[in-house]
């Protein structure tokens, strides 16, 4: 049997569509279901996808291509400088993306 290793990859559900439609062009099998993080309660999704070892190089690099951190400016909703006062939007920095993703060894599986 072919070294296998199982990876469970947590992302931001803003980066989990890009990820499926990769993760299908490069043909790695998956599944896919919707999780909520426990500190912020956010949003994620987790993918489980098992692959031979050979092909763990090749995963790690899509995932953090598609799913990394990145800064982002964006259109403030709420009022910076006056809690009361006329809203005006201001453009604020912000991080999004990101996820964490173990690696797991898998000494048998069987498909039936």
């Amino acid at each position: 049997m072919t070294p296998t290793v199982l990876f469970i990859c947590v992302v931001k559900d803003q980066d989990a569509n890009k990820l499926v439609e990769v993760l299908r062009e490069k043909n790695f099998a998956f599944t896919k279901l919707a999780s909520t993080g426990g500190f912020l309660r956010e949003g994620n999704t987790t993918f489980l996808i098992g692959i031979e070892e050979t092909r763990r190089e090749e995963l790690l690099q899509l995932v953090k291509e598609v799913c990394g951190r990145r800064e982002e400016i964006v259109e403030s909703t709420i009022p910076i400088n006056e809690p009361l006062g006329p809203f005006v939007p201001q453009r604020v920095k912000v991080t999004k993306g990101g996820g964490v993703l173990f690696e797991i060894p898998i000494r048998y599986y069987e498909r039936f």
